[in-house]
């Protein structure tokens, strides 16, 4: 009897350390900051930029409030705000430049809560379908 104690408790023991390593996730929760960079640059928006920052603090708040829907509306916003005014002839070094993105992001982002949520693409209400 004693000769199988020591061949059960390696067997328990593998049992409860399989158990232990199939329950822990195999990733970490992801930051809401760590969400928004991904997104902002999902949607082209250039780390170390004036959009840079201007998308991750909307984009993280979004994120924050556990809204990833406009997360990723938001995201899209930026990408195309900056688009937009340097469409527009603003210099990217200006605070002319970041006046035009925060109000393009802001313009755009209105637009886009009145669409759709569940767009997985954050289409906004003012293009054609």
């Amino acid at each position: 009897m004693t000769h199988f104690r020591f061949p059960a408790a390696v067997v328990v023991g593998s049992l409860l350390a399989a158990t232990a390593a199939y329950a822990a996730s195999p990733y970490a929760a992801s930051s809401p900051q760590e969400r928004a960079e991904n997104a902002c640059l999902k949607h082209r928006v250039q780390p170390n930029s004036t959009v840079w920052e201007l998308c991750l603090s909307h984009v993280t708040r979004a994120y924050e409030w556990d809204e990833p829907a406009l997360a990723q509306q938001l995201a899209n916003a930026a990408g195309h705000a900056s688009d937009s005014c340097r469409d527009q002839g603003y210099d990217a070094e200006t605070s002319g430049y970041r006046a035009c993105v925060n109000r393009e992001m802001d313009a755009r982002s209105y637009l886009n809560v009145l669409g759709d949520d569940n767009s997985s693409n954050a289409e906004n209400v003012a293009r054609a379908q």
